[in-house]
């Protein structure tokens, strides 16, 4: 008998010390997440060679974004089709997007890259910035015409395409620097006027099929995050207002504060553990972009090389269900390809 508990012990405890000791844990982290995503942001249009192209060449060069993103063991993609007030595909109510061409295409560029990403085996997210009009102007959140909007919009796109999920960045409110008429507006009646937006959109998007995905990407500080109205606590204990939230956490973990060494990542990702992470699934939004870069407080970009793959590793320990990082046109800077290189070394 005892021999028979001793074993069992055993295979316990080794998987767990080498989960948690070997240099493979890391890679075995990565392999653990559901979702293994990449931003395409419309400033990575450009990057892409995707920006103003005949039909056969943007088709070719989709092709080619989405066998490199599978390459890197990727296999989600949240994609820009609503940078502003605008619109990538031609079925639409919104005005053109101009970053993905001067001029109205004659082709259909989302349908084309949401069969490409199909192809690949690669979930296809449609991303839109739901009240923002331009970079300082938005719609106002208060007013049930602005959500009507927005839904409408959702609409669009999922009885039109083939997408696997609707999402959403973090502009909702603007912030306190921008100065406006907005500043006004409390923090509760934001989360409440955000929430009835959410909640509609969720409600429209599981009423024409349950099985799209609708998710938001907030501010990784978590107090700036319900400044701006995103009832995080809501979102993450409550059914009807997502299916997933990735937090951008956009720091390493060699981050001064005060003169002194901070994990801000860690305590970051600590912090949203307390509000419940595991009743929505949590995927954690990485600074791609930030690889290599110089800064007198977070030192651990230019520092290692191995931010990332440390950050999947935690997040994993988090009980998070995968990653998504900013943003495309990162993966093929020298530094870039040197974090991606450590995520995929086994």
């Amino acid at each position: 008998m005892f021999k028979k508990y001793a074993y069992i012990l055993i295979l316990i405890i080794i998987p767990f010390f080498v989960l948690n000791n070997s240099e493979h844990a890391s890679a075995g982290a990565a392999d653990n997440m559901k979702v293994r995503g990449i931003w395409v942001s419309y400033v990575d249009f450009d990057d892409a060679g995707l920006y103003n192209k005949s039909e056969s060449v943007f088709r070719t060069n989709t092709e080619k974004m989405f066998k490199k993103i599978k390459k890197r063991g990727l296999n989600t993609v949240f994609f820009h089709v609503r940078p502003f007030d605008d619109a990538i595909y031609p079925v639409s109510t919104f005005d053109w997007c101009t970053y993905i061409s001067k001029k109205p295409l004659s082709y259909d560029a989302l349908s084309i890259l949401t069969d490409t990403a199909h192809r690949y085996d690669i979930e296809f997210h449609a991303w839109i910035n739901p009240y923002r009009i331009t970079l300082d102007k938005i719609y106002n959140p208060a007013k049930k015409s602005t959500t009507k909007r927005i839904v409408n919009g959702v609409l669009e796109i999922i009885e039109n395409y083939d997408v696997d999920g609707i999402h959403f960045d973090d502009y909702f409110y603007p912030s306190k620097t921008k100065g406006n008429k907005y500043y006004k507006v409390s923090i509760k009646k934001r989360m409440k006027n955000v929430n009835r937006m959410v909640s509609a959109v969720y409600s429209a998007i599981k009423e024409y099929d349950e099985d799209i995905q609708f998710g938001i990407s907030p501010a990784g500080n978590i107090k700036y995050a319900k400044s701006i109205g995103c009832d995080l606590d809501t979102w993450l204990t409550y059914d009807g207002y997502v299916d997933y939230i990735i937090p951008q956490i956009y720091w390493s973990d060699n981050y001064i504060v005060n003169g002194r060494k901070k994990e801000m990542f860690s305590d970051t990702l600590y912090e949203w553990s307390d509000i419940g992470l595991g009743n929505v699934p949590v995927y954690t939004g990485l600074a791609l972009y930030k690889a290599g870069t110089k800064s007198s407080t977070d030192r651990g970009w230019m520092r290692s090389r191995n931010n990332l793959k440390k950050q999947v590793r935690i997040s994993d320990k988090f009980a998070c269900q995968g990653y998504v990082m900013f943003s495309y046109k990162y993966l093929f800077t020298p530094a870039g390809k040197k974090e991606m290189k450590k995520m995929l070394d086994t």
